[in-house]
């Protein structure tokens, strides 16, 4: 069993024919935001440190696959847990050996070539915080969804790069982006025209406030003033 975590590249023997993947594009992504605003009035330089998870460049297995063959090729991909609020540690059972996440995915050539734009993706959040508009993602509050509309890698006549991702608090200045997945969609994409209907969306600058605020991403101030109220009026009824 080969674990992905960690890996410079991938793989894939078939027909007799080896392919090489490098992942180094994936490695060591850090957006630099200087004279960040916080909401407490402090101006200061913020970190963002950038994770993909390997769905960048993977696929869901088929229920006809054979994961002996797929392993045998180099397309079975195996990874470890990660704990949600340090997403940079691995879990570790009982045994003190790290745990093997039963997420086993297939390496995937076009989701591969996608994930090139990644770096490009970094590149222009640091660039514009306050152009880069974020949504919610769909049935999870603290899942967020942006794109890029100008991509370099992958078929052309796709519309955006979609990119979904995690922001976790690290330190008062920095912050931890774990990106889910990353994708190449079409125009006629629901995604696509949610994400041009710019007032359903939040500058990236305003969500990362909130997670330093220990809020979630789209939570603001009143939101969660209110939800606070309505606990402590709740637990007055229920004495």
């Amino acid at each position: 069993m080969t674990v992905h975590d960690g890996i410079s590249d991938i793989k894939i023997v078939e027909d007799g024919r080896e392919a090489s993947y490098s992942l180094e594009h994936l490695w060591d992504l850090v957006v630099t935001i200087p004279n960040f605003h916080f909401e407490d009035g402090r101006t200061d330089t913020v970190e963002v440190f950038v994770r993909p998870t390997n769905h960048v460049y993977s696929r869901a297995l088929k229920p006809e696959e054979d994961r002996e063959i797929l392993r045998q090729t180099g397309r079975l991909i195996i990874r470890y847990e990660h704990h949600e609020d340090a997403p940079n540690k691995i879990k570790k059972g009982d045994d003190g050996n790290p745990v093997v996440s039963s997420d086993a995915r297939a390496f995937c050539e076009e989701k591969y070539q996608s994930s090139l734009n990644i770096p490009d993706f970094v590149d222009a959040l640091e660039a514009g915080p306050a152009k880069l508009c974020v949504l919610a993602n769909r049935d999870d509050d603290r899942s967020c969804l942006t794109a890029l509309f100008e991509f370099v890698h992958g078929p052309q006549q796709k519309e955006c790069f979609v990119v979904i991702f995690k922001l976790h608090k690290l330190s008062a200045r920095q912050l931890s982006m774990v990106i889910e997945t990353a994708f190449l969609i079409d125009g006629d994409d629901f995604r696509v025209h949610l994400l041009n209907s710019k007032d359903k969306g939040k500058p990236f600058f305003v969500i990362a406030n909130n997670v330093f605020a220990n809020r979630k991403p789209f939570e603001g101030k009143a939101k969660k003033r209110a939800k606070k109220s309505y606990k402590k009026a709740k637990k007055k009824r229920q004495k």
